[in-house]
């Protein structure tokens, strides 16, 4: 049986529904919680006969959702971790948001970078914390999920160790690793110490006790087989020893980083798309390993054939070798429904849907 999960984007959100995303949605949990509701019965009256969410892209599980959860500090974690160090959040009332300012842009020497004793006491952490400790105060019917978690299962979720360091430094880390590899090592052990200080800040605060982590190496596939082994792996690594397991996104094609993400200790799920091969990671990771896969963009855009989506199904499902598949997309604006549709109908009429 496979495994489905589909989901909306915010852009989507504004064409279709007229919905926007002021700086209070992001800030306030409160009105967030009124916010979603409204979207979430207009995604169900949208799509009746299908099993279609309003969620972060690819974070949140549906089965651990319910309509009490009241999500604080709902913003993206590499966003997180660079306003803790000076950069300015950029929402937007009708995309997915960001922040200004690329506040390790110009370091030069690990002295630079700032100590992590205080971190919990950024007025930023110290603002969520209180939104916590409110709403667990005043509105005892509501389940708090916190920063850095998206639903009740207890997995965290963060951005992977080279995706954060091009957040704080720009494109500075790609030749950082190559002529100042002690100073590339140092910031990715920070980023490193600083969402484990953070999330187990978190869990802690809402007795939410944590069961993995989504790892989001996006920027993984700019970087070569080398250095994502030597850049990268050892410090996703730590996150799964002392975290827990880890589910490792990639983005874009990935077939040259499956040898060297099979390194990472307590890897128990890979998360990719755009026609990476699935046939290398069985052969890689073994059939009982799971497998978590988008489709590519081409597929799904507008003016992409029904017979294309069924040719990257049929390709998926066959490389699959019946191991454990999870398929996943987020709508964007610009993709044509029909087409996304499709992948769950085809999977319906095959039998092949859980």
């Amino acid at each position: 049986m496979i495994k489905i999960q589909a989901s909306v984007s915010k852009g989507w959100l504004n064409k279709n529904g007229g919905f926007v995303f002021p700086d209070q949605y992001y800030l306030d949990p409160l009105y967030r919680l009124e916010q979603d509701k409204k979207i979430n019965r207009f995604v169900r009256d949208y799509f009746p006969d299908y099993a279609i969410y309003n969620m972060e892209d690819n974070l949140v599980q549906a089965a651990f959702v319910t309509e009490n959860q009241v999500l604080v500090g709902a913003i993206q974690p590499n966003m997180i971790l660079a306003a803790l160090l000076g950069a300015q959040f950029s929402f937007s009332e009708t995309t997915d948001s960001d922040v200004m300012g690329k506040p390790l842009e110009h370091i030069s020497s690990i002295n630079e970078l700032p100590s992590l004793d205080k971190i919990l006491e950024h007025p930023l952490i110290k603002e969520l914390d209180h939104q916590v400790a409110a709403i667990l105060h005043d509105h005892p019917e509501l389940q708090v999920i916190p920063p850095f978690f998206w639903d009740a299962s207890g997995r965290s979720t963060i951005h992977g160790v080279i995706t954060t360091s091009l957040k704080l430094t720009g494109d500075n880390i790609m030749t950082t690793m190559m002529f100042d590899p002690e100073l590339a090592h140092a910031i990715h052990q920070w980023i490193v110490d600083a969402y484990v200080i953070l999330i187990q800040h978190y869990a802690l605060l809402v007795n939410l006790p944590i069961t993995s982590v989504h790892v989001g190496e996006c920027a993984g596939t700019m970087i070569s087989p080398e250095l994502y082994t030597e850049f990268v792996v050892p410090y996703i690594s730590q996150l799964g020893e002392r975290l827990g397991p880890i589910r490792l996104h990639s983005c874009g094609i990935s077939d040259h980083l499956i040898e060297p993400a099979s390194q990472i200790r307590n890897l128990k799920i890979i998360d990719t798309g755009s026609r990476t091969s699935i046939l290398k990671i069985r052969e890689t990771m073994g059939k009982n390993f799971e497998i978590n896969v988008f489709p590519p963009t081409e597929v799904l855009r507008q003016g992409a054939g029904q017979s294309e989506v069924i040719a990257w199904l049929d390709k998926t499902l066959e490389e699959n070798q019946e191991g454990p598949l999870q398929i996943a997309y987020h709508l964007e604006s610009d993709y044509d429904e029909m087409n996304c549709l499709l992948i769950n109908d085809e999977l319906r009429n095959r039998g092949l849907l859980k």
